[in-house]
């Protein structure tokens, strides 16, 4: 009978846990390369400054942790308008501009909380509200990802680098002399993304707003909870009232305000008592409500598109948002 040839049963075994015993350290030793190169800025080694160009969601970490700061705009898109220099100038604090283009509450509610655990002396937080908030719970669903572990504790975060570790990030840790062009305050001028492609034309302009018809029924059948309003308070409830809270409602165009008497408009009306019924708990909350069918929103020039306001009207409503903080 001739011999098996090879290496024992046992030995295959013994080999092939070698194996995987190698490759778990070396996935262990590239995360602690990456936590110690900090691409993110997240482990605290890199500054605002320093960190790369990565996707805006990765690089705001740091404008989130940032000591310099003690006030913030959280959002999407509808709050990037906001100039943080302007709210200096007007409030007397220093404010960092955290509003992730194409996100919703979820997004918003941890950059919130995410600022307001790294900063003891917050002084300010202005949380910009859209239609987006007005959803029940199963309607909360980000559109796009999110690196929510970036912006969580510290044991998540360190998990987070182990489960999303690639030769890309690791790549992106190793650049050392890399510099963040963006500016440290959090701003980038939102316009930049309109100008050039035909929104600098106000005819052209007035022609795409023209299409959007004022909406009739709600986003989902109501009477429903209004799921983000409700983690607002939570929020607001387990805050220090050295903080003030600015429940900001951003402009909409006329044609994207319901229609006056529709279930639509019953709907949004309940999503604005749910928020001012924080304001009338809590004495450190205040509501500057821009959404509604004022003159500003009756004018097409004032708009890229119909929840997208030009800076102009940015500037109108930061004076407003000052004045309510004196009250």
């Amino acid at each position: 009978m001739a011999k098996s040839e090879g290496l024992p049963q046992r030995a295959y075994g013994r080999w092939l846990g070698y194996f995987f015993i190698s490759l778990a350290l070396a996935y262990a030793f590239a995360v602690l390369v990456l936590f110690l190169s900090d691409p993110y800025g997240r482990s605290g080694i890199r500054t605002s400054a320093t960190v790369p160009n990565l996707a805006e969601r990765y690089w705001m970490v740091t404008r989130a942790m940032d000591q310099q700061f003690n006030s913030a705009i959280v959002g999407n898109s509808t709050s990037i308008p906001m100039q943080p220099e302007i709210l200096d100038r007007l409030t007397g604090a220093r404010f960092a501009s955290l509003s992730i283009a194409g996100s919703g509450a979820p997004v918003a509610l941890k950059m919130a909380r995410f600022f307001l655990s790294r900063h003891a002396n917050a002084k300010i937080l202005i949380v910009a509200l859209d239609d987006s908030w007005c959803r029940s719970a199963t309607g909360m669903a980000e559109g796009r990802p999110f690196p929510f572990w970036l912006y969580d504790s510290d044991p998540a975060y360190i998990f987070g680098l182990f489960a999303n570790a690639s030769f890309g990030s690791l790549r992106e840790g190793l650049l050392l002399d890399a510099r963040n062009s963006h500016r440290i305050d959090g701003y980038h001028p939102y316009d930049e993304a309109f100008f050039g492609h035909g929104y600098d034309n106000i005819e052209a302009v007035i022609k795409r707003l023209s299409v959007v018809k004022r909406p009739v029924q709600p986003q989902v059948p109501f009477p429903y909870a209004f799921e983000p309003p409700r983690l607002l308070e939570d929020l607001v409830a387990e805050i220090p009232q050295s903080v003030t809270f600015v429940l900001f409602w951003t402009p909409r165009y006329v044609n994207l305000i319901p229609v006056s008497g529709s279930p639509a408009e019953t709907a949004d009306k309940a999503c604005k008592e749910q928020t001012a019924s924080i304001a009338r708990k809590h004495r450190n909350v205040r509501v500057v409500d821009w959404s509604g069918a004022r003159e500003e929103n009756l004018d097409p020039s004032n708009f890229f598109e119909a929840n997208h306001y030009r800076d102009t009207l940015a500037l109108k409503i930061q004076q407003d948002i000052a004045a309510a903080l004196k009250n």
